[in-house]
């Protein structure tokens, strides 16, 4: 009696501790569905270029292109980069060199990802990582 008791324990313990894993149910998409493992939203609702709620970068930036050229008036050009600084996609910003930040009325009508910044270059909106300075997009000629 006393061995079932442990036997029984023994394998309630086992299948709590194989329960991370398990698949996701069918409810809870991957990458290329709407859901996280955590349930939450994530999905491409045709909103992208106005997911300020967070999300990765897309690999399609038409539509921001679009969102900036419709507010064109929340987004000022900004001073040109220094002579010999260029700005080039999957490099860091040159040393030294920054760019601008947009202020808030712009950056309000722009996508929010979570470790990029958007930042201006003359008449170029850039995105960069934070934590590294590498250029994810050049937006050139937006602002003008």
């Amino acid at each position: 009696m006393n061995m079932s008791k442990r036997l029984i324990a023994s394998l309630g313990v086992l299948m709590l501790s194989a329960t991370p894993l398990l698949p996701a149910s069918a409810d809870q998409h991957d990458d290329h569905g709407h859901y996280d493992n955590r349930g939450d939203y994530h999905g491409d609702d045709h909103r992208d270029h106005d997911n300020h709620w967070g999300g990765p970068p897309p690999r399609d930036f038409g539509p921001v292109r679009q969102t900036i050229h419709d507010n064109h008036g929340y987004f000022v050009r900004g001073a040109p980069p220094p002579p010999g600084v260029i700005v080039v996609r999957g490099r860091p910003l040159p040393r030294g060199y920054y760019g601008e930040r947009l202020d808030n009325r712009a950056l309000s009508h722009l996508p929010y990802y979570p470790g990029y910044e958007w930042r201006r270059a003359g008449a170029d909106v850039v995105l960069i990582a934070v934590g590294t300075g590498i250029v994810y997009e050049v937006l050139q000629g937006v602002l003008y």
